[in-house]
């Protein structure tokens, strides 16, 4: 009896103090909306996922979605610590306890850990040289995760930098501190070590997901970068943890984060990537340029290009004809306003992107995301195609496109890219030779005694 009412206050006080602070987060939102006159729908989203209603405000301002961002990853801490030390007292839970973390799971883990009771064998005494607690495990991951939502919410939203700070320096401090504290006060293998730190890269994943600060895509595509970097830096945390008396200095290097990200703001990489790509095709330039200058959808599959999220043409617009005219180029995620310099009737068609639609689309439960790097981080600058005829009624088909980059590190970001323009160039090559040598198969035919085409004819 008198361990339960010891036990029963404890958790009511947890349950109660963890209540407050997620409930927290609702008001917010709805303070927010009412500031700024807009209606709120009180409905099971805005349960689970209050800050998604921020996410989808039109036209939000970014101090309104910093400050957002900002008080919810303020109150993800604070139960993550409050529900540490619970956890520390059940002796048991630790990996909930992270969960608390995460906006939506918070709640399923602050309801299991309110619900589960001490474990009443007795504790082993501890020994020099024993593994750390395993809340001290917990304690390195919350560490490490909290590290990438706070450097995501700094460098891209806030300083809209996107280079080494974010891309190199951040992964292998968060391995660094992550794995200088889990072997506090006894070292841990370097399997566990590294289990943490793929840990804590997994709970910052989720973080920035549901707090809408990043899409999935993106960070897949620089998991094999970053993941690498965090294992170096959790190696080297736990070497540090073996020698280091003073447990402060890991978290020196913390403090040069902010200055590096001023520095990739103020100087952001300017790569520019040319490409050139042909094709024959076996119809005249005159069916080639009906092709290239027609209003039609773009009938080749996107391929890998558009699961990965990333941009690719869909159909284009010519409103008018001769250098000037305006040309729409209707992209997966959006349309790009583009003007026409060349035109040259069956010889060349030249076209220059004024206004760019976002580089890809993520994949996120939000409409919409604070994701700078959506816009002006890849651009398109000219586009050129060149007709040349060959013998027999064929055409050769030349495209030119310039691109630029502005994304660091480029030695890692420049072959994804290529890879990118390359997918697309490809596919638009092989739907203009498909629509040409239709509509040249087309106009053999109606010319044709039998109405027949060329292949009806071989056959």
């Amino acid at each position: 009896m008198t361990y339960l009412r010891t036990e029963l206050p404890a958790a009511l006080l947890y349950a109660l103090a963890a209540a407050a602070l997620i409930l927290s987060q609702h008001i917010m939102v709805f303070l927010a909306f009412h500031a700024l006159d807009m209606p709120l729908a009180i409905d099971g989203y805005f349960w689970l996922l209050p800050i998604r209603q921020l996410a989808m405000l039109p036209d939000m301002s970014p101090f309104v979605a910093i400050g957002g961002f900002a008080f919810c990853l303020g109150i993800s801490g604070a139960l993550a610590l409050l529900s540490l030390r619970r956890a520390q007292r059940l002796g048991r839970g630790g990996g909930l306890a992270l969960g608390a973390m995460i906006p939506t799971l918070q709640i399923f883990a602050v309801v299991v850990l309110a619900l589960l009771w001490p474990r009443r064998e007795e504790v082993e005494p501890r020994h020099a040289g024993d593994p750390a607690a395993p809340h001290q495990l917990a304690i390195g991951i919350f560490a490490g995760t909290a590290l990438i939502v706070a450097a995501v919410a700094v460098s891209a939203v806030t300083t809209g930098a996107y280079g080494w700070g974010l891309f190199v320096a951040t992964p292998f401090l968060v391995g660094l501190i992550t794995g200088f504290l889990v072997n506090r006060g006894g070292v841990r293998s370097v399997n566990e070590t590294a289990g943490a730190v793929a840990a804590a890269g997994v709970l910052g994943t989720l973080a920035l997901l549901m707090l809408a600060l990043e899409g999935l895509m993106c960070i897949v595509l620089i998991v094999p970068l970053a993941g690498g970097l965090a294992m170096i830096g959790g190696v080297i945390g736990r070497a540090a943890a073996k020698r280091l008396v003073d447990p402060r200095q890991p978290f020196y290097s913390v403090a040069l984060l902010p200055l590096i990200f001023l520095l990739d703001a103020a100087m952001p990489p300017e790569l520019p990537i040319a490409t050139r790509a042909a094709i024959t095709i076996d119809a005249p330039p005159e069916a080639v340029w009906a092709s290239l200058t027609a209003d039609r959808p773009v009938r080749e599959k996107p391929g890998l290009v558009g699961i990965a999220g990333l941009a690719y043409p869909v159909a284009a617009r010519i409103a008018g004809e001769g250098a000037g005219a305006h040309r729409h180029g209707v992209f997966s995620t959006g349309t790009a306003d583009e003007r026409i310099t060349v035109w040259q009737p069956g010889r060349a068609l030249a076209f220059r992107v004024v206004r760019q639609p976002p580089a890809m689309e993520e994949m996120s439960p939000y409409r919409k995301l604070q994701t700078p790097h959506l816009v002006g981080y890849f651009d398109t600058g000219e586009t050129r195609f060149d007709l040349t005829p060959l013998p027999d009624g064929r055409t050769r088909l030349t495209i030119s496109a310039g691109h630029v980059l502005r994304i660091d590190p480029v030695l890692y970001w420049a072959p994804i890219a290529r890879w990118a323009i390359g997918q697309n160039v490809s596919r638009i090559l092989a739907d203009v030779r498909h629509d040409a040598e239709g509509r040249h198969e087309a106009r053999l035919a109606a010319h044709s005694p039998d109405g027949k085409s060329l292949a009806q004819l071989a056959d």
